[in-house]
């Protein structure tokens, strides 16, 4: 008779490889998962979530870690539980039911049978084993997909903004470079108390979540995306674990809510925010979500957070200048005013402490998962940013 453990992890393993079909049979763009589970059952998930144990004081990432190492530490403490044996003694025959004087002592058994024996028990143990592993997996990808996975699946923002994205030559992307510096200047200009220093946290508003929360709602809500809930985006600490992973931030599925590294300048947490919070609210895409979290940004009525915003899409476009023209890279760089530099000096800095083998490994492991979940390009893909940025002032100035 087959232990009611054992079906569990078979219908676990039933349900993650079924969701893995699915995904797959879906595809990119998909109508049927942008209506059914993108606008109607991860909405209802995100209101659900929010408003239950999204109201906790602190990060479920560290009850979560904490839950699985409990759960470690118990089956641990059950597996010692088991291998303690009865000695062998004679009142333990005579609990087991032997009558007084019977030998307690078995026949010998043929040496082919104990060998059979243990053949048979060895492969028992592995195969429990490899059920076991294979049943939480289909259980974490099956959450993973139903929690949020799903919204790989939904149709793109530049088809459903009907933005259209070109490749940039030299002269556009040194015009956006240009176009950008000068707009980064009269941002640092406008935040109160900004000096030729990097920024400090002071300059940031008091709640910075709440902000960003209803500057993007507006963005989301103009675009025709759905906005359910108050996801969470909150500062993991011991900040440099996630940066030591070349990461300023990820979000969780099995929480419901999104992390940044907790040491970020503050030139840096914004626009950081503004990404995490996109994911969480259904845009799986990187470069959607950096475009989406740019846009957040300026439309945001604090000077300190559009400042953010453009800073990092600086970045994005003054890398592709300098990859097709490190020249003009470099005289534009110059010209940019003290401050604006000190700003990207001390991100630099801080990104220097973290830096080593574990980034590259980590960095190889993320281009694995986004080939996984359709994303062609991989890493790259942040990149995009640009171009929906440029398509996105194009369609605006008509």
């Amino acid at each position: 008779m087959k232990s009611p453990a054992r079906g569990l992890r078979w219908l676990w393993v039933f349900l993650g490889t079924g969701s893995c079909a699915l995904h797959v049979a879906l595809g990119k763009n998909s109508i049927l998962a942008e209506n059914v589970y993108s606008r109607g059952i991860f909405v209802g998930l995100r209101w659900f979530w929010d408003y239950t144990l999204g109201i906790s004081p602190f990060p479920l990432v560290y009850v979560f870690l904490m839950a699985a190492f409990l759960w470690v530490a118990a089956r641990k403490l059950s597996g010692h539980a088991r291998m303690v044996r009865i000695p062998d003694h004679p009142v333990a025959s005579l609990i087991a039911g032997y009558p007084s004087g019977q030998a307690t002592t078995p026949k010998p058994a043929a040496v082919s049978g104990k060998a059979g024996r243990a053949r048979s028990s060895s492969w028992k143990k592995f195969s429990g084993g490899l059920l076991f592993i294979a049943g939480w997996a289909g259980m974490l990808v099956f959450l993973f997909y139903g929690l949020w996975g799903f919204n790989y699946n939904r149709v793109s923002v530049e088809k459903q903004l009907r933005l259209e994205v070109e490749p940039l030559g030299l002269a556009a992307i040194r015009a956006e470079v240009e176009a950008t510096a000068r707009a980064l200047t009269g941002a640092r200009v406008s935040i109160p108390g900004a000096m030729k220093a990097a920024l400090g946290n002071n300059v940031l508003p008091r709640d910075l979540e709440a902000s960003l929360r209803g500057s993007l709602s507006g963005v989301l809500g103009d675009a025709g995306i759905p906005v359910s809930g108050r996801p969470r985006i909150r500062s993991l600490w011991p900040g440099g674990l996630l940066m030591r992973f070349s990461s300023t931030g990820f979000y969780f599925p099995y929480c419901g809510e999104g992390y940044i590294a907790g040491n970020l300048t503050a030139a840096e947490k914004p626009f950081v925010t503004a990404h995490e919070m996109v994911h969480a609210y259904g845009i799986t895409d990187e470069g959607a979500a950096n475009f989406l979290g740019f846009l957040a940004c300026q439309s945001s009525g604090e000077p300190a957070i559009r400042y953010s915003g453009l800073l990092s899409y600086w970045e994005y476009v003054f890398s592709e200048l300098a990859r097709a023209s490190r020249d003009d890279a470099k005289i534009i760089a110059a010209r940019l005013p003290v401050g604006v530099r000190a700003d990207i000096r001390a991100a630099r800095e801080n990104w220097d402490r973290y830096r080593g083998s574990f980034q590259a490994a980590a960095e190889a492991v993320y281009e694995r998962y986004l080939r996984s979940q359709g994303v062609a390009e991989g890493i790259r893909s942040y990149d995009r940013f640009v171009l929906l940025v440029v398509a996105w002032k194009r369609r605006e100035a008509r």
